[in-house]
């Protein structure tokens, strides 16, 4: 399977709430939460877009204090931090300032990015240190979380006020299913296997890549486009709901 990232409508419906964060009218409202069921391919979008952007990309750990966040952005922004949390505050507000700066002289866009943000979702003291910082630097934050981060964030007002947009990431349509297969497979794929796929993998990227491996290992053995015909018998993927196996069906 090629490494690479293939672009979906949620990659696109990202970058369309990221711009409308931009253009938002109350300069403090530069929160942007973004979630939905695991597996939907938001950390990989996340990832790819903040490594494209040169944005500042966090993985947010289970017993995070405002401390340890801050040690791990300064990290993440190649300050070495200094000892106190008052200390490393300020080195984040300057180094953060600094980064937007040039960003915004190179013409390029620039945020913090907080992926697994459920793991301080009720954590109010982690929550502030990022409001914080947001505020006073004006900077859009990126928060990505599962299904149900929305409601454990915006039920802190002084947090859900400063969200300014919303980005859920929905299953993968038939056409977003194709593109993926396209991108990623490294064999020929004919349609009737790619609308088995589709409705295999319930609209996760995650399933969804594993049922190409299996295509490609069958792709690897026979000559052609890989069919239903071709891979009946054969086991496509895990269903995520049961753990069972789902074979090829003609």
């Amino acid at each position: 399977m090629r490494n690479l990232y293939v672009k979906t409508s949620n990659t696109t419906r990202f970058l369309a709430k990221f711009a409308a964060l931009q253009d938002r009218g109350a300069e403090e409202a530069c929160l942007m939460v973004v979630d939905g069921s695991p597996g939907l391919g938001k950390t990989e979008t996340v990832q790819w877009w903040a490594t494209q952007q040169g944005m500042a990309f966090l993985r947010a750990k289970q017993g995070w204090t405002p401390s340890w966040m801050l040690r791990e952005l300064l990290g993440e922004l190649s300050v070495a931090p200094l000892r106190t949390f008052e200390q490393m505050y300020r080195q984040s507000l300057e180094a953060l300032a600094a980064r937007s700066r040039l960003a915004t002289q190179e013409g390029a866009l620039f945020a913090v990015v907080v992926d697994e943000i459920d793991h301080i979702a009720r954590r109010t003291d982690a929550l502030e240190t990022l409001r914080d910082l947001s505020d006073m630097l004006e900077i859009p934050f990126v928060l990505v979380g599962m299904d149900r981060v929305r409601s454990s964030l915006t039920r802190y007002r002084q947090i859900g006020s400063r969200v300014g947009q919303f980005c859920e990431f929905r299953p993968l349509s038939p056409d977003d299913t194709a593109a993926l297969v396209s991108g990623l497979a490294e064999v020929p794929v004919a349609d009737c296997m790619l609308d088995f796929l589709h409705r295999s993998c319930g609209g996760y990227v995650r399933e969804l890549k594993e049922g190409i491996k299996a295509i490609e290992r069958c792709g690897r053995r026979n000559a052609g486009p890989v069919t239903v015909a071709m891979m009946a018998g054969q086991v496509l993927l895990n269903d995520r709901a049961s753990g069972r196996p789902i074979t090829v069906k003609e």
